[in-house]
């Protein structure tokens, strides 16, 4: 007695666009009515359906379970439309065709009849290898495409418009795509990057706020997800330059360990990863933002990744996160004395030391020989410095506030970056043009040379022009990361400097203090801000310029001075006894002291050589690892 044929179907779509036209439909439709045709009837757990899956890889979820029915001998016979439904590859076909054939299910294609002659097995596998090659060319047609319209500046390449903009399709009368800023949408996008690049907020507390005001997301939703805030605030579009390129296709990768909430066979077969920002294809659109808020922003997320990552673990020491080592620029991390080293003695404090000091972490030989400090000592060193900042909070924000108003107005009337960086690139192709045709003897050296010499001229321009733009966003992305809480900060400091606990010391230090650099000879104190703004920039025409140079200020103090500074507060005292030189390029110019003492209660320091940002302090004696306390 013969038992039913248990028949099955597979049908495919590469795209949720074709998924949703109902292409899939047709397919299954064609193959149930041939399945009718052959007298068979098919369940409906017996239809195998991959929509919007690729057909380049095995991963399917529907080819995963369809392989499984038919190694379980649940299918006699499978109908699938043509070859390429089953694989774009050759080689994946053959592996099916090969593996179905053991389990001994018949394959029939709808638009191919299988037959067993050498020949009609060669036009099958030709069929696979043809579809395999199409698709590549497809493919690449597509890269290539999009490729030059992006470097075209075309619009059209892009996905849909992000938050804060609408997306103008191209035009019957030739008017090319475009972004069109969508107002309401785009003022939200600025207060979110406001909230974290000037007010510093987390990407949490954005979400809670945004809910809080009742402003809904593109889709309409009430509430804010974090990963869609994320990608607003890393997308360079806001800024005005759009990227095409910013992630790549690659092999799916393995997962090391389960996921909840995910499937166990992936529905794509592919990992997609962001690409180098150097290779990204930059085109021009509507800025909503400026260009140094959002490179502010940037600079407040890679410091919210690094202090949610010690909040986890919970901050043992108070410059922990900010010591890097000045010779091999690893960072310094704080390790307790061990008990051998104590030596029986009761030691309760720990040192800061270099990762590059420790051989066990480089294959049993160190990469650097700088020294060790004591993490009480260090630390009280950057509080002073702190303390003497925030000596005058109001007169510090008002000239901040005025340099920023300052730069806001450079901004404006400045050219664009990416526009300067690509008139260099357009120049330097003529200029290997010239020299070409210079070579090929198109032109003789007369012409070469003043085009030549004008074409350097022009490259000298730019490069200024590119460097004096990257100045201007890097002090107003400084700023807008400082300003707004100069005087929270001063406040909490000077009110409570005798209670002031180790949670507020951090959070102060965090906000004011970018880095601490550990030299052989030298400690390097590097504010976010100038740590002298120069007050008498109005009062004194000769100190003027001095205050426009730069947003630095080196200073350099001896052995002594240091050891006596670090237990007093007051600035006079500061300033007198701990005998400040400028660390400046003619040592013949003596820093003014309180030029216009009559008008101020506290004596501060205008370097008339050049202002700048930054702290350096020679190596105290008693700072070094190997003057411990015995």
């Amino acid at each position: 007695m013969s038992h039913a044929v248990m028949v099955a179907l597979y049908a495919r779509v590469s795209s949720e666009q074709q998924a949703k036209r109902g292409t899939i439909d047709s397919q299954i439709a064609a193959l149930v009515e041939r399945i009718a045709v052959d007298g068979e009837q098919i369940v409906e757990d017996m239809r195998f359906v991959d929509a919007g899956v690729s057909g380049a890889t095995l991963i399917r979820p529907q080819l995963e379970r369809l392989r499984d029915s038919a190694a379980l001998g649940l299918v006699d016979r499978l109908y699938v439309l043509s070859p390429d439904r089953l694989s774009r590859k050759y080689a994946h076909q053959a592996l099916l065709m090969e593996e179905l054939s053991a389990c001994g299910v018949q394959v029939v294609f709808l638009n191919h009849a299988i037959g067993v002659t050498p020949e009609e097995s060669l036009l099958l596998q030709m069929q696979g290898m043809i579809s395999e090659y199409e698709r590549a060319k497809i493919m690449e047609r597509n890269r290539r495409g999009k490729l030059h319209g992006a470097k075209r500046g075309s619009i059209n390449v892009l996905s849909t418009a992000p938050y804060g903009y609408r997306y103008i399709r191209k035009q019957l009368d030739g008017a090319p795509a475009q972004y069109v800023i969508e107002l309401p949408q785009a003022a939200t996008v600025r207060s979110i990057f406001q909230w974290i690049g000037m007010e510093r907020l987390s990407i949490g507390e954005v979400t809670r706020r945004l809910a809080a005001m009742g402003i809904a997301t593109a889709t309409g939703k009430p509430y804010w997800d974090r990963s869609v805030v994320w990608g607003i605030l890393r997308n360079p579009a806001y800024m005005g330059r759009a990227a095409f390129g910013k992630t790549q296709s690659r092999d799916c990768l393995p997962r090391v360990r389960a996921q909840r909430h995910s499937a166990d066979v992936p529905k794509n077969g592919y990992s997609t990863v962001r690409t180098d920002p150097s290779q990204w294809i930059e085109i021009p659109v509507p800025a909503i933002i400026s260009e140094a808020l959002f490179q502010s922003v940037q600079e407040q997320l890679a410091e919210n990744r690094k202090t949610a990552r010690q909040r986890s673990h919970g901050a043992v020491y108070l410059l922990q996160g900010l010591v890097v080592c000045g010779h091999c620029r690893y960072a310094y991390y704080g390790k307790k004395i061990s008990t051998a080293a104590a030596k029986g003695h009761q030691r309760h404090y720990a040192y800061y030391r270099c990762i590059g000091t420790d051989a066990y972490r480089f294959g049993g030989e160190r990469v650097c020989d700088n020294q060790q400090i004591r993490t009480d000592r260090l630390d009280d060193l950057v509080w002073q410095q702190v303390v003497e900042l925030l000596a005058h909070p109001g007169r510090l924000k008002s000239e901040y506030d005025r340099r920023l108003s300052i730069l806001e107005e450079k901004e404006k009337t400045s050219f664009d970056t990416a526009a300067l960086e690509r008139q260099r690139l357009q120049l330097e192709k003529g200029k290997s043009r010239l020299i070409d045709s210079y070579a090929e003897g198109m032109i003789d050296k007369a012409d070469f040379d003043p085009k030549m010499r004008q074409l350097k001229v022009r490259l000298e321009q730019i490069d200024h022009q590119i460097q004096e733009s990257r100045r201007n966003n890097a002090g107003q992305s400084e700023l807008f990361l400082v300003i707004n809480r100069l005087e929270e900060f001063a406040s909490a400091v000077h009110d409570r400097l005798d209670t002031i606990d180790f949670v507020m010391k951090r959070e102060v230090i965090l906000g004011l203090v970018k880095r601490v650099e550990i030299h052989k000879e030298e400690i390097l104190v590097v504010f976010r801000v100038d740590p002298d703004p120069g007050f008498n920039a109005d009062e004194n025409s000769a100190n003027s310029d001095a205050g426009k140079k730069s947003m630095q200020d080196r200073t350099r103090r001896n052995h002594c001075a240091l050891g006596s500074s670090l237990g007093r507060s007051h600035p006079t005292a500061i300033l007198h006894n701990s005998r400040l030189k400028p660390f400046a390029d003619k040592p013949e110019q003596a820093p003014v002291c309180n030029p216009v003492s009559q008008k101020h209660q506290h004596p501060f320091m205008v370097d008339l050589i050049k202002e700048r940002r930054d702290i350096r302090i020679q190596y105290p004696v008693h700072l070094l690892a190997f003057q411990r306390d015995r």
